[in-house]
């Protein structure tokens, strides 16, 4: 299927959701299951250890797990506190510097979530250059800290006058291929953060498609080879990335409309 079939695809889901117009944006059964989901997909991409039980015992009913480290255990309760911040009060929630550097502050707040405490700088841009190493082993060195600061207003920029011209029926103003460009950006190109990059991209990736009515999109374990791998595919064009995003957004809208029916 072409990314532009599956665009098409994409609203036709969505419109049998509207169909069914519910009460309000978030039925609390609903709500409290995409934040856990979010929370521990977004973190196991990231290496955490904890299990989808020992994530719900955590975040629901408030238990430890045992023997497992506090970093990790902290990476997880702050991710799901900001998610209030932003699933909750996404309408005016904003693309912005100050936002995003905030929301970085308060999820990395924690000196055990840093391997490397000297690299300690919640809510700041790098002040060392980072990088990571392909599957093929080639170095990817991501932009220097001097440069960071540009880059991140330029990209904001950028984002919030696509977002004035959105065009469901036009691939390249369509919201998702607007939050993959910011998702290519700021991860596969600038990483601005010492750590915590990837949540931080993935939470503002997920505000731009709930502020245009899409449910927020997962990258399960089962879909993190080939995440990684559509990075490195994308290096030069975003297509196998965005490609990759209307499968997993195709998935969550499923999600949604099988929870909705089951509601009814």
């Amino acid at each position: 299927m072409s990314i532009a079939e599956k665009l098409t695809f994409i609203e036709i889901l969505k419109g049998k959701i509207d169909q069914l117009k519910p009460r309000k944006d978030w039925d609390d059964a609903f709500f409290r299951k995409v934040k856990i989901d979010f929370t521990y997909t977004s973190n196991k991409l990231e290496g955490n250890t904890l299990t989808y039980g020992q994530t719900i015992k955590l975040l629901r009913d408030f238990v430890a797990p045992r023997n497992v480290a506090s970093g990790e255990v902290l990476d997880m309760i702050n991710h799901q506190r900001i998610l209030d911040a932003v699933f909750i009060n996404y309408k005016s929630q904003s693309i912005s510097e100050e936002n995003i550097k905030g929301l970085h502050r308060e999820l990395m707040k924690d000196t055990a979530q840093w391997a490397d405490y000297g690299l300690y700088s919640p809510g700041e841009y790098k002040s060392f250059e980072n990088m990571t190493v392909r599957s093929t082993g080639k170095i990817h060195m991501y932009l220097p800290p001097d440069q960071v600061t540009e880059a991140m207003e330029q990209l904001i920029r950028e984002v919030n006058e696509f977002l004035k011209n959105t065009d469901i029926n036009n691939i390249d103003k369509h919201p998702l291929t607007i939050a993959t460009y910011f998702h290519q950006q700021f991860l596969n190109k600038i990483h601005p953060f010492s750590d915590g990059n990837g949540r931080i991209g993935r939470m503002f990736v997920n505000l731009i498609l709930l502020k245009h009515g899409y449910p927020p999109i997962f990258i399960k374990e089962i879909n993190k080879d080939e995440y990684l791998r559509r990075f490195e595919l994308s290096d030069n064009d975003m297509n196998p990335m965005l490609n990759y995003m209307a499968d997993r957004l195709t998935e969550s809208l499923e999600e949604k409309l099988a929870f909705m029916k089951g509601q009814g």
